[in-house]
């Protein structure tokens, strides 16, 4: 399965390269071509590509072949003309970086593609399908083009066209008017300039010429570039459109500008699953914004393909100008995420001079998992937060895989000369010289300003096992009554022990849980603390241990949990080795942590997870970023039934959020009636006091427009907690995200208490005060805007019911959008 293919010319672009001695135009070759331009923007952001063209059997041709191959473009549908050369096209600059063209093509390898030299097997399995009109100026190109893009559509793939009208190209303009028209005719997606509406349409008007193309041709997206005044897009049905601003740049030279812009544009939609009809409608703006970033820094260079951007630089240039993350869709609006790329297990969660600092494994130039460095976010009160600049990333050492930081009170380190400072104890990731087995060590970095900058320790590292390869993710504390440094660190299918007196150098304490517990992924990122049980005396050391993915289980990676006991030097485990107790029930609460120096006076333990699940992180339908935090949750310890087990609930400062609150009492609900609330806002807090008494399986569904559910449910038989996501919306991009899962859940006096948030892709599930914890991430068709609680059969009390309406923490309170965004839905 190929991500796009496209069809037509391959060419050379002479651009202006300054003057000679003697004051004459020098010209550069450059690599060229409308069809290549897109698919090598496609390609340099890791899709899968293929072109479809002519050259000619000259040094050109093997040039464009060569710098098409380079850059990761399948060149097998290129095939050499001997009868003429490739294509060449001078390029004349203006002052402004706007350009002219001449062509040397009379004729030209690509005018003489014929039906015969495609391979129509090559195009079978693509998922866009791309061509424009330069490739029908002639015979017997025009119909070769033009056989090829319908078999494409007959194969299922969307179709990508781009009149790129060049006049001096078509004998007669009428005649390229209606070859305009039948590339219209087959079009899903149109990339079309000011100027070519007009000519197609007689239209100046954006709305009414775009309008007459749906209308008249079907097509589902319509994309007007205006150069740096940014682009006009109609999508769907009727008339939905919206007019999303530019970006000012240095402009140097406009060739290929739009070709890029066309690439981001499709590179998102693949992003996004590939179908158009799956496309939210707050989405677009951010797609073609995208798009706009990559068509923008095009013109900062010379050339078209020399000058196609990396993810990161169009992120920078996106995130330069300010990211309206409010208007994403997925975008988590009270849970933690990245602005751009991708993020993992968080790190380092430590408590500093009124400052909780969030660091977490982050790959700066790519939405998935890739070298690792550590992303940092910083919040006042757990709710709010500031991302602020990548704290470590990769040296001679290795990436900077998962760890934790301490507050160093007493400069047991010697970094602060008597002073106190943060210091950070991770793993050092790379592999052992002359061979292909992963090294994992651990090292230290200290911070003398808050953790605004890093500095690595010049004996790094600081910990090491040659006989280990998973040797990772050091959680380390101050043990007072000890007076050491604890160090719980993750080796493969058990956690190992180290003491230290100064951070830098440790001593194996102990081992434990080769036989304990679950072992059916590897072990990582562990956790140690002692809480009290009940808010008494008595307290219990708690031991968290997360577990990888394991293709034979379905649940994927997830995260138990010990208690026991803890002398500085071992831990025992109070239950039998083959317990097992899960922090959370959901999918998606993985490596999940605790901050460190959380004063005294506060005396909570505040954890928090990344909300993903390694079974598909990687292909989460989020585009510009991936990953993001759970709520942060206070744990505490109960006693039950004669066992000490362990509870969660979201940090009391999250109540912060709510804007408007509804309840309701002593609602009865029956098959035949049912609690409905309508709401225009999809992130919600509900709080549920249910009697299932006389009723059988109770199911709270957040339901869309579009008709796609979550539900929530309780079995009282089973006496069983779920989360039904089978159908809450886009699922198909992994066969695991689609399921029914959940928990048991005891009553207490005939009902069960439900906390729930609900943000824009995710919904956590709290029952009985956080004994039972359930968190998935969901992606809903159209946003959630209602409320229905019903029973199948018997009868449901609602004790009481509370819905509370929350704040976005990315848009202030009476903020409205930019009228430059201008979406008319």
């Amino acid at each position: 399965m190929v991500d796009i293919t496209a069809i037509g010319e391959v060419l050379i672009d002479f651009t202006p390269a300054g003057l000679s001695e003697k004051g004459e135009q020098l010209f550069e070759c450059n690599p060229g071509g409308a069809p290549a331009n897109v698919v090598v923007v496609l390609s340099k952001l890791g899709r899968s590509t293929a072109i479809i063209g002519k050259i000619g059997e000259d040094q050109f041709g093997e040039y464009l072949t060569r710098v098409l191959r380079e850059n990761g473009v399948d060149t097998k549908g290129l095939v050499k003309e001997k009868q003429a050369n490739t294509t060449l096209a001078f390029v004349h600059l203006k002052e402004d970086g706007d350009r002219t063209f001449s062509f040397y093509r009379n004729p030209g390898a690509d005018m003489l593609l014929g039906i015969d030299d495609i391979d129509l097997e090559q195009i079978k399995d693509t998922k866009i399908f791309h061509f424009g009109s330069v490739s029908m100026t002639h015979e017997p190109s025009a119909s070769a083009t033009l056989k090829a893009c319908t078999q494409a559509k007959e194969n299922g793939a969307l179709i990508s066209f781009d009149p790129n009208l060049r006049p001096a190209l078509w004998k007669d303009l009428e005649q390229a008017k209606i070859k305009i028209k039948e590339g219209l005719a087959l079009a899903d997606i149109v990339k079309i300039s000011e100027e070519e509406l007009e000519f197609i349409t007689g239209l100046t008007d954006l709305e009414e010429g775009t309008h007459q193309i749906q209308t008249q041709f079907k097509v589902k997206v319509i994309l007007v570039t205006k150069a740096e005044k940014g682009c006009f897009v109609r999508y769907g049905s009727g008339s939905k459109w919206a007019d999303v601003p530019g970006f000012k740049v240095q402009t140097v030279d406009t060739t290929g500008a739009g070709d890029a812009f066309l690439g981001g544009f499709l590179y998102q939609l693949l992003e996004r699953g590939g179908s158009i009809d799956q496309i939210r409608d707050q989405d677009w703006i951010p797609i073609v914004r995208f798009a706009n970033a990559v068509g923008a820094l095009v013109t900062t260079q010379k050339g078209a393909i020399p000058a196609i951007p990396t993810y990161k630089e169009i992120n920078k240039q996106i995130q330069s100008t300010g990211t309206d993350l409010f208007i994403e869709s997925y975008r988590p609006q009270f849970h933690y995420s990245p602005p751009a790329m991708w993020m993992n297990d968080p790190n380092g969660m430590v408590y500093f001079e009124g400052e909780y600092h969030l660091l977490y494994q982050h790959h700066p130039e790519s939405t998935v998992w890739g070298p690792m460095h550590w992303g940092h976010a910083m919040s006042k009160d757990l709710v709010n937060w500031e991302t602020l600049p990548v704290a470590m990333s990769p040296d001679h050492n290795g990436a900077i895989f998962s760890g934790s930081a301490v507050v160093d009170w007493k400069d047991t380190s010697g970094f602060f000369e008597g002073g106190s400072g943060l210091v950070a104890i991770f793993t050092h990731a790379d592999i052992y010289p002359d061979s292909d087995r992963p090294r994992q060590r651990q090292s230290l970095a200290y911070s003398k300003d808050k953790g605004r900058s890093w500095t690595f320790y010049t004996g790094n590292p600081i910990l090491s096992d040659v006989e280990i390869t998973d040797f990772r993710d050091p959680k380390v504390f101050w043990m007072e009554e000890a007076g050491v440094w604890v160090m719980v660190l993750a080796c493969g299918d058990h956690i190992r022990f180290y003491r230290s007196a100064n951070l830098k150098d440790w001593d194996f304490a102990s081992e434990f849980g080769k036989s304990d517990g679950s072992h059916y992924g590897v072990w990582e990122c562990p956790d140690l603390f002692e809480l009290s049980i009940d808010g008494s005396n008595q307290k219990r050391w708690v031991l968290i241990v997360s577990i990888g993915d394991n293709p034979d289980y379905p649940e994927g990676s997830k995260t138990q949990y010990y208690i026991g006991s803890f002398d500085g030097w071992e831990f025992v485990n109070d239950n039998a080795p083959d317990t097992v107790l899960w922090l959370d029930e959901g999918r998606d609460n993985y490596a999940a942590v605790s901050w460190s120096d959380i004063p005294e006076e506060d005396g909570r333990r505040v954890i928090i997870g990344w909300m993903n699940n390694w079974r598909y992180a990687n292909q989460a339908p989020t585009a510009s970023w991936r990953g993001a935090a759970t709520l942060p949750r206070v744990l505490s310890l109960t006693s039950r039934n004669g066992s000490v087990v362990l509870t969660q609930m979201p940090v009391q400062e999250v109540e912060q959020l709510r804007k408007e609150s509804h309840s309701w009492s002593d609602v009865a609900v029956t098959p035949e009636v049912s609690f409905i609330h309508k709401t225009n806002e999809d992130l919600l807090e509900i709080e549920a006091n249910i009697d299932i008494r006389s009723g059988d399986e109770v199911h709270i569904q957040l339901k869309s427009s579009g008709q796609t559910a979550t539900i929530i449910g309780y079995d009282p038989v089973r006496e069983w907690l779920f989360i039904d996501r089978s159908k809450s919306g886009l699922t198909d991009f992994n066969p695991s995200f689609a399921c029914k899962h959940g928990a048991r859940v005891v009553p207490e006096n005939g009902g069960i208490k439900l906390r729930i948030w609900l943000d824009r892709s995710a919904v956590e599930v709290f029952a009985n005060d956080g004994l039972v914890a359930l968190t998935d991430q969901i992606f809903p068709d159209d946003p959630i805007d209602n409320v229905w609680i019903s029973t199948e059969s018997g009868r449901a009390e609602l004790n009481s019911l509370h819905i509370h309406t929350l704040s976005s923490i990315h848009k202030p309170e009476g903020c409205t959008e930019q009228i430059s965004r201008r979406v008319n839905v």
